[in-house]
């Protein structure tokens, strides 16, 4: 196997150091945030973003912006998912309201299509309608879309359950034919239900082909996240199963350091860290948070440790991830949920605390913010505002209720 540079390192570094949290002490009395100046000085940068994302015309589903790539539903769904919590932070009526136009927008885009066996079901590519049809831009998509439903009532609530009950219908039981017309195959349903990949979920379509295949990103984002929101949305068992074993199939595709493997119709990539441990963090969390099960969620927090660690060991002297503006930093900051989850959640770190701030403290710092390319690369500026707005109240991206 191919072993990414930067990986090797982290391992090696974690080996001499004998990394190991259970050897930290914990501080169960610590804050996330130090003192009132940096709360307030958090919150302004988060609002900057939620008005950047006004200013760029979200609703209207293209990005008024110069980056090249400008917009896609997943991109766009991010930015209305950070004004939502933008909205419960500050109260700002303009906040919500962009939002929930950007997602009455998102459910026109859906696609209609028939299940294999009959049933109604929908879709979104990720520049919908005419994008490649990845169940990880339309689950990020479809997830962001749940955590906008308490605040929509009457026919634009239906709307809004009906398109989220339509994507589930399309990766539980598939479509009787190629939803685009392009001469590939129909599917029974992407979700894997026996063996060695129980719970993964395919990609959807792949490079104009059919992809059932175990596709690491749709596992987390559709299988692990949607699934868990379809949960609380509707009580429905048979959707937190699947969640459950999204989580368990992301668990077993860990090296022994902590970091998931990017696998994508029956390949395996390794220039992607990052983005992948940032996907799989939403997914992780989004299920553990939205579970009832005491015996799962004990699991996730056992297992997951060495995945922190190996946050802690890579971690930039600056307080962030990766190698500045590479596609896999643009992602990068979806770690922070994972994070800010672990100390608030299962244990009271200082070293876990201490990443937190560090990671803060250079956003707090205008020439970083600009270099790193918020408010500039809307990717970037999308991971980076949902991960300020845990820091500033834990779980306030997961609320569906």
């Amino acid at each position: 196997m191919k072993v990414n540079p930067m990986v090797k390192n982290f391992n090696i570094a974690m080996i001499i150091a004998g990394i190991f949290l259970s050897s930290i002490p914990a501080f169960s009395q610590n804050e996330l945030i130090k003192d009132q100046k940096t709360h307030k000085a958090l919150l302004n940068y988060l609002e900057s973003i939620c008005q950047w994302a006004i200013d760029s015309d979200l609703k209207s589903g293209e990005l008024k912006i110069t980056a090249k790539r400008r917009t896609s539903v997943f991109i766009n769904s991010n930015l209305a998912r950070i004004l939502v919590a933008g909205y419960d932070l500050t109260g700002k009526q303009e906040y919500l309201d962009e939002a929930i136009r950007w997602f009455d927008l998102l459910v026109e885009l859906q696609q209609p299509a028939t299940t294999a066996d009959g049933k109604k079901a929908g879709w979104w590519g990720d520049f919908s309608p005419d994008g490649n049809i990845y169940f990880g831009d339309a689950g990020t998509s479809a997830t962001a879309l749940a955590g906008v439903i308490r605040y929509v009532e009457g026919e634009r609530r239906n709307k809004y359950m009906n398109a989220l009950e339509l994507y589930a219908n399309f990766v539980r039981f598939g479509t009787d034919k190629d939803p685009q017309d392009k001469g590939r195959n129909g599917s029974n349903g992407w979700i894997i239900q026996d063996g060695e990949d129980k719970g993964a979920v395919g990609c959807g379509y792949y490079r104009n082909e059919l992809s059932e295949y175990p596709y690491t990103i749709s596992t987390s984002v559709t299988g692990a996240a949607f699934f868990s929101c379809m949960y609380e949305l509707t009580g429905n068992s048979e959707y937190q199963e699947i969640a459950e074993n999204a989580v368990k199939w992301l668990l077993k595709k860990r090296t022994p350091f902590g970091e998931f493997l990017y696998i994508l119709h029956q390949k395996q990539l390794d220039e992607w860290p990052l983005d992948t441990m940032s996907y799989v963090a939403d997914g992780v969390v989004g299920a553990y948070m939205r579970s009832n099960n005491q015996e799962f969620k004990t699991m996730v927090e056992k297992q997951i440790a060495r995945s922190v660690q190996w946050l802690l060991v890579g971690q930039n002297k600056d307080g962030v991830w990766g190698e500045l503006r590479s596609e896999d930093q643009q992602r990068s900051q979806g770690v922070l949920n994972l994070i800010v989850w672990y100390y608030h959640d299962v244990t009271k770190y200082k070293e876990v605390k201490n990443m937190v701030q560090a990671n803060c403290n250079f956003f707090l710092d205008s020439d970083n913010s600009k270099a790193f390319g918020v408010k500039e690369l809307p990717i970037t500026t999308g991971f980076v505002g949902l991960g300020i707005a845990e820091v500033l109240e834990p779980g306030i991206t997961y609320r569906l209720k």
